[in-house]
């Protein structure tokens, strides 16, 4: 998703998002996700965008529409693990979508500050959105083979 600066608040389907990474942004009001409950520990703000980082980046930044200091790095957990399959039956219902191809999955990043060296991301609470409705969700997964805390880089 790349704002479009051309546009302004106001115009019909769009809204203004102010965000302090990037600044106010102005995009399509359907462009924004809702994670339905919410992101755990984070269940007040249900509104986001999904911000390319750079063009030749695999990170994605998961912003919150409603407070402009909320926004976490995400990826696609298959850059990192190519085999990475999370069940996804019940939440193919619960999302509306009509096959596996609507939904798109990413993983939160953590990296720390000054030791980005040391970033991990969880596989085991994937966000995963409907591509067609702008639904989604952060699902929990109980599979031994998935960490909240997998090291992206080898120490």
């Amino acid at each position: 998703m790349i704002p479009n600066p051309q546009k302004t608040p106001g115009e019909s389907g769009y809204i203004s998002v102010d965000s302090r990474r990037f600044g106010r942004l102005t995009v399509r009001e359907d462009q924004i996700i809702f994670l339905n409950p919410g992101l755990l520990g984070f269940s007040r703000f249900q509104r986001y965008l999904l911000i390319q980082h750079t063009q030749e980046s695999p990170f994605l930044w998961l912003q919150s529409v409603d407070h402009p200091d909320l926004a976490f790095v995400v990826i696609d957990p298959c850059y990192l693990v190519p085999d990475y399959q999370p069940p996804l039956t019940g939440v193919l219902k619960e999302l509306e979508a009509e096959t596996l191809e609507d939904l798109k999955i990413v993983t939160i990043l953590t990296i720390p500050p000054g030791a980005p060296q040391e970033m991990t991301v969880n596989l085991m609470g994937p966000v995963v959105i409907n591509l067609k409705n702008r639904k989604g969700k952060q699902i929990i997964i109980e599979d031994p083979r998935y960490h909240h805390k997998h090291r992206v880089l080898p120490p």
